[in-house]
Parts: C-alpha cells; sequence; structure tokens
C-alpha cells in the first residue's frame, strides 16, 4: 500500500520532522515543501494497520501540528 503523508509543523521546524521520518523505513521518500503543507512523506506499508502506525508516530514528533493522507489506488 502506498500513501502520501502531508505535514504541517512548527514554523522554522520542517527540517527536523524530515530527519526524524527519514529514520523509518516505511518512508521512502521525505521532502520540506513550501504551500499549505510543509513536509511531503511518501510511504510503503503492507496494510492500514501500519499505516495508521507511521501516522500516530509522525503526528506524536514534536512540531507536528497536524496531517493528511492520500492513500494511493491501483485503477
Amino acid at each position: 500500500m502506498k500513501a502520501c503523508v502531508l505535514i504541517k509543523v512548527t514554523p522554522g521546524k520542517h527540517n527536523g520532522v524530515a530527519a526524524a521520518l527519514r529514520k523509518r523505513s516505511e518512508v521512502k521518500l521525505v521532502f520540506p515543501t513550501l504551500g499549505r503543507q510543509d513536509v511531503v512523506a511518501n510511504v510503503e506499508v503492507s496494510n492500514a494497520r501500519e499505516l495508521a502506525s507511521l501516522i500516530s508516530h509522525a503526528q506524536a514528533l514534536p512540531d507536528v501540528r497536524g496531517t493528511e493522507t492520500l492513500i494511493g489506488v491501483e485503477v
């Protein structure tokens, strides 16, 4: 299962959040952005439970103010 996690962080803290997420094996790509969201993480997990766990981890990081998850679908 592939997903894109959009993360809003405390101003100026995007690099720290991105660095913390890079340590997770499920995170395939993470980078700071300009716009409504501050960090984007592309992730790959086996199932919805693993995705929920990863999102909970991200939400618990210091300076994370909110997340939005876009789950990839096969068409």
